[in-house]
């Protein structure tokens, strides 16, 4: 019985097994019903029904995995589905009219169907590629499909008007310290305090030197760009004077470094050797972390967790594939 309906949601009842374009089908569907929740109900609903998407694919497709082995079979629909809704999260961003919500969704799937069946997006090639295409790795494909849908669709907003350049660019300059201090470990080389914080948490890579540093000098960071006014513009909850500058200046720092010692110990618990690539999470690992830590001061929208997530994302893999070539790491990412 149990198996019985983990295959008729995962195939969206059976609908992907009829067809030769299951991952249109299945998108296509969450276009049409992602556009009637939006159009008809309130954001709570959209919302609560992404989130049943996530758990719910999740639990069909390693059901289906239990039975049949790992894989992504291609009458598996729900993660499409799950990654379409999600991409079409930005309707909740503006008071779009009827005929814009119809053109920008139409929008929306195109670039979605082109980047999931193409997948030129390194983690999604990586991904794609995987050995181990458990239900996370087949959730997490559509997934990263679905944010980069969802920041291609603020880019075309962007033209239109309805993001004014400001909101990028400050997003982009808050991400700031949380890039600094992720970069800092690598840049930095010294001699002291290469001791491995825990090799067998987090790997031999992660050193005292690194996690000082990069808290050090991601705060002054942060600091500088307060006493040059660049962050001026932002409006925060609490008081600014110079020791809650230190303060927020830590904690975007020791996030961003926070963030990449838990990804390095889930690497560990996976039996991933310190170096080897882990995408998504080797690029946005700092970024995660920056946001948890600072959010109940900033208060990130959506549309700005979204763009911190690929900008940083693909800033770090730029950065780790120039510092590959001039062998100051050890890897790709």
């Amino acid at each position: 019985m149990i198996d019985a309906i983990s295959h008729h949601l995962s195939s969206i009842f059976g609908l992907c097994k009829k067809t030769k374009a299951p991952g249109t089908v299945a998108s296509f569907v969450s276009l049409l019903f992602s556009f009637l929740i939006y159009y008809f109900f309130d954001k709570t609903v959209y919302i609560a029904i992404l989130v049943i998407l996530f758990i719910v694919g999740f639990w069909a497709i390693n059901k289906i995995h239990k039975e049949n082995g790992l894989g992504d079979y291609q009458w598996v629909g729900i993660d499409e589905m799950a990654g379409m809704w999600l991409a079409n999260l930005f309707l909740l961003e503006f008071d779009f009219t009827l005929f814009q919500v119809i053109t920008f969704s139409t929008i929306s799937f195109v670039i979605f169907r082109v980047i999931d069946i193409f997948k030129f997006i390194p983690p999604l090639a990586f991904i794609n590629k995987s050995e181990k295409q458990t239900a996370l790795m087949v959730m997490l494909d559509d997934i990263v499909g679905g944010i980069y849908t969802y920041f291609a669709m603020m880019i075309v907003l962007g033209l239109l008007g309805f993001y004014s350049w400001n909101f990028f660019y400050f997003t982009l300059l808050i991400l700031l310290p949380a890039m600094i201090a992720n970069m800092t470990p690598v840049l930095l080389k010294m001699k002291y305090w290469n001791t491995p914080i825990n090799e067998n948490l987090f790997g031999k890579n992660k050193t005292w030197r690194g996690f000082l540093s990069a808290i050090v000098i991601g705060t002054l960071s942060y600091v500088l760009l307060v006493n040059l006014g660049t962050m001026s513009r932002f409006d925060l909850d609490i008081a600014t004077g110079p020791v809650e500058i230190v303060v927020i200046g830590f904690f975007f720092s020791f996030g961003a470094i926070g963030g990449d010692l838990v990804k390095s110990f889930f690497k560990r618990k996976q039996g991933i050797d310190p170096g080897e690539s882990f995408p998504p999470w080797d690029q946005i690992d700092y970024v995660l972390g920056a946001i948890v830590l600072t959010y109940f001061i900033y208060h990130y929208t959506f549309s700005q967790v979204i763009l911190m997530l690929v900008l940083g994302g693909t800033i770090s893999a730029l950065s780790h594939r120039i510092g590959y070539v001039f062998k100051m790491n050890n890897t790709k990412q």
